[in-house]
């Protein structure tokens, strides 16, 4: 069993922790691959961040400095990351502030703005981020059907004259199952029940341009809509946008914005220059929608299931023990491909996570499921 916060800890503790994380095949390890093998589990979904064009053309322009030394509140402001959150409220329309990542963003938010007297409703498949801030705020939470709006719609019949505040929180594509909410309709459900409602849009920015709300004309109805740079953007990071009084509740009660070193001005240069030329992506997004629409009938085609319908394609193998078997095997072979093990999913669907991007040839892909299927017969 995990040892809890506020247990007493010693070694041996740990020792036995670590074995039986080991014989269940669930122990985590820090690897360096090689560049030469064919990378099937990156965030990069549009190339961006592995881009050397694009970084010397960023370099001619850029000499920003490496360190900003100071949280936002003491020296951290500096003017490159407000000329980024001006120039991110220009193309949003709406008030945004810089978090250092994703993971703090979601977290913080929740943690600051709910309270024991908040009802959470969570998509049941958010990320941990979501989990940790839902558990820090000491709100009551309730776990909705995973995408099913009929079972969330069902929870705010029942309590939203049981609670003033309730918050709803959705990712709009998620990662372990490469699947969409229907943010329409939440957006829908939010004017008829009045709740607060919170979008993460962590694995659509790039892919979706400015991402799936922005293109839908809906930012205005999300009261934090978040987009996390480290994936689709190539960078690192996550701008926040709300209204202007929860800027100011952020900078003055989120202890993670408070208290956190700011990004380095080289980070938040590198985020401008990717938000101004969002626009010139557009070949890289209609490559990277034939490669998936390509992969996706390959895999049919190999009789490889996947209930999938994005860029991220997931692929359930079972257990533990074989989905790490399968991708030692596959890793000998030239194709990094990490397994996704509990408690990350659900017992018994461990699965591999198949990130697409548009420097993938259709060559490369027809090897890969070729492989894939052979080592899914063969290991048992």
């Amino acid at each position: 069993m995990s040892m809890l916060i506020g247990e007493k800890m010693n070694r041996k503790d740990l020792v036995e922790e670590l074995n039986r994380l080991k014989e269940s095949s669930n122990y985590r390890s820090l690897v360096t691959h090689s560049k030469a093998t064919l990378n099937l589990s990156s965030n990069d979904y549009l190339g961006i961040g592995s881009d050397k064009n694009l970084r010397e053309e960023f370099y001619k322009n850029y000499l920003p400095s490496l360190s900003s030394s100071s949280s936002r509140l003491i020296d951290g402001s500096y003017k490159e990351i407000m000329e980024l959150e001006k120039r991110a409220e220009e193309i949003y329309g709406k008030p945004c502030i810089m978090f250092n990542s994703g993971y703090d963003a979601n977290s913080s938010l929740i943690e600051t703005f709910s309270t024991k007297d908040t009802l959470i409703l969570t998509d049941r498949l958010n990320h941990a981020s979501i989990y940790d801030g839902i558990v820090h705020s000491k709100a009551t939470f309730l776990r909705y059907k995973h995408l099913d709006l009929i079972n969330l719609e069902e929870l705010l019949k029942k309590y939203r004259n049981m609670y003033d505040d309730i918050l709803v929180i959705s990712e709009s594509i998620y990662s372990m199952d490469g699947d969409n909410a229907d943010i329409e309709k939440l957006v829908s459900l939010k004017k008829r029940y009045k709740f607060n409602l919170m979008i993460d849009e962590a694995h659509s920015y790039g892919v979706h341009g400015y991402g799936i709300s922005y293109n839908l004309n809906l930012v205005k109805d999300i009261d934090f809509l978040v987009i996390p740079l480290g994936k689709g953007g190539g960078s690192v990071g996550a701008m926040v946008f709300c209204e202007g009084e929860f800027k100011e509740y952020i900078v003055n009660r989120s202890r993670k914005f408070i208290y956190s070193t700011a990004l380095p001005p080289i980070n938040s240069c590198w985020n401008l220059f990717i938000l101004n030329r969002m626009n010139d992506f557009e070949e890289r997004r209609a490559k990277l929608e034939i490669l998936k629409n390509y992969t996706l009938k390959l895999l049919k085609e190999s009789g490889i299931k996947t209930e999938s319908t994005t860029h991220i394609i997931s692929i359930v193998i079972g257990d533990n023990e074989r989905v790490v078997k399968i991708s030692d095997k596959l890793r000998r072979k030239g194709y990094i491909l990490y397994p996704i093990k509990e408690p990350t999913v659900p017992k018994g669907t461990a699965r591999f996570r198949i990130g697409l991007n548009p420097n993938i040839t259709h060559a490369e892909i027809e090897k890969f499921i070729e492989e894939l299927k052979d080592e899914i017969n063969s290991v048992l």
